[in-house]
C-alpha cells in the first residue's frame, strides 16, 4: 500500500510539474494548426509564475517628483477609477479623465476631480501594481501617463508616442493604441495593443500588434519598436499562468488570382509569450476561421478565463459566419486549446464582453444593446441562467482583488436621452449576477463618461 501511496505522489508532483514548467517556458513560433487531441480539463488551479519583481526593498517610482506635475490630491481611499468622458453637446470641448473611487463597502465615490488630456480617448488601463496607469487618444496618436502617489494622481508624462514615425507633408504619421493592458511579470511595463497606422498613404493589413511601454523610475516611458505584426489585434486577455496571453487578430489575408479584395486566413487567434521584453508569437489558432469570400473572424471587446484553464471566447462581429456564438476552450498551460462546448441563445444576441469566475462554473456575457445573460458552466458545458439587464454596456471588467474577486464592475448607459451613466458592482454567481451597488455619475457640464479602467491588483 505504501508503496502504490508513494507511486501516486511522484506521479502527481510530476504532473504538476509539467504544467508549472509549460507556463514559465514559451516555445518558438508553430504553425501547424492542426485539431488538438481532447485534453481532460485541470480541475487544479492554474499555478503563478515566477516574477522577478523589482526589489521590494525599494519604493515603487522611486525618484518621480510631484513637482511641476498636474496632480490632482486627497483622493479617498479604495480602488481608483480612471474613467474618459467627453462632452456630446460641444463636438470640440476637450476629454476628460474623470477620477472615481470604488471603496471596499462597494459603494462609489465621485471626487468631480480630472485631467484635460488629448481628443477621442479610447484605451485606458492601469499596471500591475495600481500605480501607474495610460489613456490613448485615436486623434493624436498620443499616450498619457499618470502615476499614482500617496493619496495623488499626477500626469507623468504627456504625448508618449512610437519612436521614428514619419513626417510628411502636411502631418506626421500616427498609430491607434485601441487597448492599455498591465504587464503582469514588471509593474514598470504596461502593453499597448495596436491596429494599424493611418497616414495618407502606406497602409497595411499587417501593421497591428502588441507593444511595451517601459517606465523608469522618475515615471518617463518610451515605447519598443520591436513588435510581430498582425491584423487589428482586439480582446488583448493576460492568462491566469501570467506568461502568456491571447488575442483576436488576423495572421493572413487570401488573395485570389485575379480579385481585389483578400479574404482572412482561418488562423484568427493567437497565443502569445509576454515574458521577455517583447511579446513572441508562440502559436496561432483556428477559432473562427473564415476562409470564404471576404470572410471576418469574430469581434468582441473581452475574453473570459477561469483560474483551471477555461476560456470563453464570443462573437459580437456581425461580419462573421457565427455572430452571437459562444466558444468555451480548455488551455493546457502549455499550447494547446481543446474546444469543449459551442452555445448561443437569441435572449441575449452577440456578446461584447465575457467573464468566468475563478472556479470556472459560471459566466457573464453583456453587450451592449440591453441584452446579457448568466451562464452555467457544468461537465463542461454552458447552459443558460438568467437574462441579465444592464443598458448599453461600456465596459465590464472582472475584479481579481479583495474583497471584490469573483466580481465585475459594468459601465452602463440608462438613457440615450440625457447619456446619463451607471457604475455597478456585482458578483457571478451560478444563480446570476448579484447586484451590490448600483450608482449614477452624473457628471457636469453636460459630460458623460465614455470607458473607465480600475485598480486590480
Amino acid at each position: 500500500m505504501k508503496v502504490f501511496v508513494r507511486s501516486f505522489l511522484f506521479v502527481a508532483v510530476i504532473f504538476s510539474l509539467l504544467i508549472f514548467w509549460g507556463c514559465n517556458n514559451s516555445e518558438t513560433e508553430n504553425d501547424d494548426d492542426s485539431t488538438d487531441e481532447l485534453i481532460e480539463p485541470d480541475e487544479t488551479e492554474m499555478p503563478d509564475d515566477h516574477i522577478d519583481a523589482p526589489d521590494e526593498d525599494e519604493e515603487f517610482l522611486s525618484e518621480f517628483d510631484m513637482n511641476g506635475k498636474k496632480c490632482v490630491t486627497d483622493i479617498p481611499k479604495g480602488k481608483i477609477i480612471l474613467a474618459t468622458s467627453r462632452n456630446y453637446s460641444d463636438y470640440d470641448a476637450p476629454w476628460r479623465v474623470q477620477i472615481l473611487v470604488l471603496k471596499d463597502d462597494g459603494s462609489l465615490v465621485d471626487t468631480e476631480k480630472f485631467f484635460e488630456t488629448d481628443p477621442d480617448l479610447r484605451g485606458i488601463g492601469f499596471n500591475s501594481n495600481g500605480q501607474l496607469a495610460a489613456v490613448s487618444s485615436w486623434k493624436t496618436g498620443y499616450i498619457t501617463l499618470f502615476a499614482i502617489i500617496d493619496d495623488s494622481v499626477c500626469i507623468a508624462q504627456e504625448e508618449v508616442e512610437l519612436p521614428n514615425l514619419k513626417d510628411r507633408e502636411t502631418t506626421t504619421e500616427r498609430v491607434i493604441f485601441g487597448e492599455v493592458v498591465h504587464h503582469s511579470l514588471d509593474p514598470y511595463k504596461i502593453l499597448l495593443v495596436y491596429g494599424n497606422t493611418i497616414v495618407p498613404s502606406d497602409y497595411s493589413n499587417y501593421l497591428g500588434g502588441i507593444y511595451t511601454m517601459s517606465v523608469d523610475k522618475t515615471g518617463k516611458a518610451s515605447i519598443s519598436e520591436d513588435y510581430h505584426p498582425m491584423h487589428v489585434p482586439k480582446a488583448f486577455t493576460v492568462l491566469p499562468c501570467k506568461t502568456k496571453a491571447i488575442a483576436l487578430a488576423g495572421k493572413d489575408f487570401i488573395k485570389k488570382e485575379g480579385e481585389d479584395l483578400a479574404t482572412a486566413s482561418p488562423e484568427d487567434l493567437v497565443l502569445m509569450d509576454i515574458s521577455g521584453d517583447t511579446p513572441e508569437v508562440i502559436k496561432w489558432f483556428d477559432v473562427w476561421g473564415t476562409p470564404g469570400e471576404r470572410g471576418m473572424g469574430p469581434g468582441t471587446s473581452s475574453i473570459g478565463t477561469s483560474q483551471n484553464g477555461l476560456v470563453l471566447i464570443p462573437n459580437s462581429s456581425d461580419y462573421s459566419e457565427e455572430p452571437g456564438v459562444m466558444k468555451l476552450f480548455q488551455f493546457d498551460g502549455t499550447d494547446k486549446f481543446t474546444l469543449l462546448d459551442t452555445f448561443e441563445d437569441p435572449l441575449f444576441d452577440s456578446p461584447d464582453y465575457a467573464a468566468i469566475n475563478d472556479e470556472g462554473t459560471a459566466a457573464v456575457v453583456l453587450n451592449s444593446y440591453f441584452k446579457g445573460a448568466t451562464l452555467s458552466i457544468d461537465e463542461n458545458e454552458l447552459s443558460f441562467v438568467l437574462k441579465e439587464n444592464h443598458d448599453l454596456v461600456r465596459p465590464m471588467i472582472k475584479l481579481n482583488s479583495k474583497p471584490f474577486k469573483n466580481h465585475v464592475i459594468i459601465g452602463s448607459f440608462r438613457s440615450s436621452n440625457d447619456e446619463s451613466v451607471s457604475i455597478t458592482l456585482a458578483e457571478i454567481t451560478t444563480e446570476g449576477l448579484v447586484e451590490k451597488s448600483s450608482t449614477l455619475v452624473p457628471l457636469e457640464d453636460d459630460y458623460s463618461l465614455e470607458s473607465f479602467a480600475i485598480q486590480n491588483d
